[in-house]
């Protein structure tokens, strides 16, 4: 199953990769390169990869300041996941710019929602200006409805990152970064050991989340006996993926072997049962 869903995941990436390079033919800038981009670092999150998701948020957020309203909704979008993204790094510093971006284009739009909503309804043209407004109203309510559930969220958000922030505690951090490491490795656990594999190989390749070696390839490995043997194969925007192969100590199937012929063998012929097994055989005939 973990398998199958990591197969579906490539296959989404490398359908947006497709798309993206047909789309940059186009020297010019739109919304359908910002969607794709968009897309492009919604999966590469989900795949771990988190030095090209935040590329492709930037990417996205510049063309899109190009085309659209300072506030647009999707510009305050962005700059939330590029928070989350740096947040994921432990780049606290560089995330709260972009939450309170967030949230001042956030208020903006709230705001100017209002202002045309009131300008609408003031309008001098009579029932039929009413009658318009009726069907329109229902699109910016239902925006600014959804804008103040997020502002208030963004808002938590940046208290949290600036409290972080303002009473940096070292052994705190380290706590804060292994609690993460176990709970995401464990989640992905949950789901089955193709994930889990996947999940360390790509995790490892990202050295700079500093994330303790030990600590993923016991997860990946959790459940096996022995020693176990990462096979790296390279899969997409260079994530990495990890066959784990136990090793199965060569000695170890003849040794039972060795061991009953010996057992059943004369204790005078002890000593030759281990260099031929076929003494020991003759022995127990006799």
């Amino acid at each position: 199953m973990g398998d199958e869903e990591d197969s579906d995941l490539d296959l989404s990436w490398k359908m947006l990769d497709i798309a993206r390079a047909i789309a940059e033919k186009s020297p010019d800038n739109t919304l359908e390169k910002v969607k794709i981009y968009s897309a492009l670092g919604e999966v590469a999150l989900e795949r771990e990869d988190i030095d090209n998701s935040l590329s492709d948020y930037m990417k996205a957020l510049a063309m899109l300041d190009q085309l659209v309203e300072p506030d647009h909704r999707r510009i305050v979008e962005l700059n939330f996941r590029i928070c989350l993204v740096y947040e994921m790094q432990y780049k606290i510093g560089d995330a709260i710019p972009y939450c309170a971006k967030a949230i001042t284009l956030c208020k903006s739009r709230i705001q100017n929602l209002k202002a045309s909503k009131d300008a609408l309804l003031a309008g001098k043209d009579g029932e039929e200006s009413a009658a318009e407004g009726s069907s329109e109203k229902s699109s910016p309510d239902a925006e600014m409805e959804q804008l103040t559930g997020i502002l208030a969220e963004l808002e938590k958000k940046l208290e949290d990152l600036e409290q972080a922030m303002s009473s940096p505690s070292p052994a705190m951090d380290e706590l804060m970064k292994a609690i993460a490491s176990r709970e995401t490795a464990g989640q992905k656990v949950s789901d089955g050991m193709p994930r889990a594999a996947s999940f360390t190989s790509s995790q490892m390749a990202a050295s700079s989340n500093g994330f303790d070696y030990s600590v993923m390839s016991t997860a990946a490995t959790t459940g096996s006996t022995g020693s176990t043997v990462t096979d790296l194969g390279v899969v997409g925007r260079g994530v990495k993926r990890a066959n784990i192969k136990p090793i199965s100590a060569e000695p170890a199937p003849k040794k039972p072997a060795l061991d009953s012929a010996s057992a059943k063998g004369d204790s005078s012929n002890s000593s030759d049962a281990l260099p031929t097994t076929q003494n020991g055989d003759e022995s127990v005939s006799k």
